[in-house]
């Protein structure tokens, strides 16, 4: 079975979109959600082959684009923006600058800096930037890439998503790679002298970008810019936060290194606790995010259960508040006879459901993560010392929860960076440090989930490369305890007025045993609350869909604790659940369902990498896998 993709009622949308946004003109301040989704991370899919695509990639090295001084060769991006225009998608832009630009620079008085013990990447030189000479020619190629942009049709340059601003080497934001030679050259990461370029190519590409009057203004994109930056656990650029926050008006995006590149990663709980209200149901200005995946699908982790671990991955990323997920090539090639694009067309569905009060579905993915760091969950004097490294406390901790499911596959990816686990993880971990805890979701939330239902884990078995996705987490009855009812409410910003409204319910549920029977409720504005649908089991042992759409749904959290919907057990049966998902209106197509055959890996997954980059990889990401 394939999934469905997007109607043709969802393109007219998208069309609208983006007709809405040429028009808009200089006040244009964020791209639309019509363009947050899914993404090419190059430019060689056709959306006719692969509809969950929104957009494309252009990159281009200043070397190539400026072979002879003052010659400017824009014919690779005129291709690109026909390409976009053609196939209906958008796209973002970035020149490499720095070790990218031509070597006919350092005859035009740029001093040229030679870097030794360069480990990962090789370039013969780099500019020293902050340099007159280096910032006149940058200022140059900057102004002849906003006159080429400019040149383009309101309807051209409305496909452009945002320009990533890229001031050092590739898109890491450091000067060189390597120790400078002339230490004189020197430019550490976090030295002033460094800020202060970056802070004036800031400035540049604003003004250029964002300051022209009668010119639509584009998303510019910046990485290491946040006091709690990525993966790295705090590199602290509050300097370079507070510019861009007070300088650019025209729509921010930043990159969410590691995104959606897995689930159960360490630090994933601390960046999605700093980053989810900036970028969902946010008042403050313009603000989104992008993170790729990368080589990590062909890894052990991935390849345990390559549509679960995408699929859990794509939840992640939504619950970061993940608006543009670039995927790279290979995985592109794969996806659809390995049954994970399922997973684009989720993630597609709610990338570009920012405000409640206009988006059109909201979901819950019941999920419960053990996090180790969590002290007032799991009390020191019952599991142990709060410590990344202390396996035994994580032992303890999961082994509470293992008669609902709960394991550890592999011990040691208990104690690394998300970036090692990634690389040399081969399973999968229930208990984790600074994981996320709680449900996967978008406007749409579970009311005291533990002291009204169970946590449930590999529900139907072990995990094998075979195992349904709504295998890995789950939530039930336990009748046995009491735990007969799940209730939810929605944003309060999702469900206005107390008007009846059409809506429509999914649910996902795993059918253990034949003759059980739940039922799902919601509040019609009636002293109780009004059942939509009732289900009987047949004892299958697999997961089914039930949808319902109903007309009075007033949905003011008129029921108890405050709920808009309750799955209740009628039963004494422990039923199981996985997903609810809400729909505004009737269906415009049907449910999308993932795949239940696909082809599964015939080989070996990748092993951990050496420290020569791979074919197709970027060293900036060999970089950060061997720290």
């Amino acid at each position: 079975m394939k999934p469905t993709p997007p109607s043709g009622y969802a393109r007219s949308l998208s069309l609208m979109a983006l007709i809405g946004v040429s028009c808009l003109g200089s006040v244009q301040a964020a791209p639309p959600p019509a363009a947050f989704g899914v993404w090419d991370r190059g430019s060689s899919f056709d959306p006719k082959d692969y509809p969950f695509l929104k957009g494309l990639a252009f990159n281009q090295k200043w070397a190539d684009v400026e072979k002879k001084p003052g010659v400017f060769d824009w014919s690779a991006l005129d291709d690109a923006m026909d390409a976009a225009d053609k196939r209906g998608q958008y796209i973002y832009l970035s020149l490499g600058v720095g070790p990218d630009a031509p070597d006919w620079i350092y005859g035009q008085g740029v001093p040229r800096v030679e870097c030794k013990d360069q480990k990962f990447d090789a370039w013969p030189a780099y500019p020293f930037y902050p340099s007159k000479e280096y910032k006149a020619l940058l200022e140059r190629l900057t102004a002849a890439f906003g006159k080429r942009i400019r040149s383009y049709t309101p309807e051209k340059q409305a496909r452009i998503a945002f320009i990533q601003v890229k001031t050092g080497c590739t898109g890491d934001e450091c000067a060189y790679k390597g120790s400078v030679i002339e230490k004189k050259y020197d430019l550490p990461t976090k030295s002033s002298a460094w800020r202060e370029f970056r802070l004036w190519q800031f400035d540049l590409f604003t003004k250029t970008f964002q300051g022209v009057p009668g010119q639509p203004r584009i998303s510019l994109m910046f990485n290491n810019v946040t006091s709690d930056d990525d993966e790295s656990g705090g590199k602290g650029f509050d300097e370079e936060w507070k510019w861009v926050t007070e300088n650019v008006t025209g729509g921010i995006a930043i990159k969410l290194a590691g995104s959606a590149r897995g689930h159960h990663l360490s630090g994933e709980r601390t960046m999605i606790e700093a980053w989810q209200h900036r970028l969902i149901a946010s008042e403050a200005a313009p603000l989104f995010a992008r993170s790729e995946m990368d080589q990590t699908w062909q890894r052990a982790m991935f390849a345990q259960n390559l549509p679960m671990s995408f699929y859990w991955g794509a939840l992640t990323g939504l619950q970061n508040g993940q608006s543009v997920w670039d995927i790279t090539s290979g995985a592109l090639e794969s996806c659809k006879e390995m049954g994970f694009d399922y997973s684009f067309y989720f993630f597609n569905r709610y990338a570009g459901q920012i405000d409640p009060r206009t988006a059109t579905g909201a979901f819950c993915a019941l999920h419960k993560g053990l996090d180790a760091a969590d002290t007032k969950a799991y009390p020191e004097a019952k599991f142990g010392k709060a410590s990344h490294k202390n396996t035994e406390r994580m032992e303890k901790i999961v082994a509470t929860y293992a008669k609902y499911g709960a394991a550890v596959d592999d011990k040691n990816g208990l104690t690394l960076g998300q970036v090692r686990q990634r690389d040399t993880q081969t399973g999968f971990n229930d208990v984790g440090w600074d994981i996320w805890p709680e449900n996967y979701g978008r406007f749409l939330y579970q009311i005291d989930a533990d002291a009204t239902s169970i946590p449930l884990w590999r529900v139907g078995g072990p995990i094998t490369n075979k195992s349904p996705i709504y295998s890995r987490f789950a939530r039930g009855f336990e009748h046995a305890t009491g735990k007969d009812s799940l209730y939810f409410k929605l944003h309060d910003g999702f469900s206005q007025g107390s008007a009846p409204k059409v809506m429509t319910m999914t649910v996902v549920w795993y059918d253990a045993k034949a003759g059980s029977t739940w039922k799902l409720d919601y509040d019609a504005g009636k002293p109780s609350m009004k059942t939509a649908l009732t289900v009987t089991g047949t004892g299958d042992k697999q997961w089914h869909h039930e949808t319902v759409t109903v007309t009075d749904a007033v949905l003011r959290q008129g029921g108890a604790k405050g709920s808009d919907f309750a799955l209740v057990n009628t039963d004494a049966a422990d039923d199981i659940f996985s997903l609810i998902e809400i729909q505004r209106g009737k269906p415009t197509a049907p449910v999308m369902l993932p795949p239940t055959h696909f082809k599964v890996l015939d080989k070996a997954p990748k092993p951990p990498k050496a420290d020569k980059p791979e074919k197709g990889e970027s060293p900036r990401e060999r970089k950060k896998d061997k720290k």
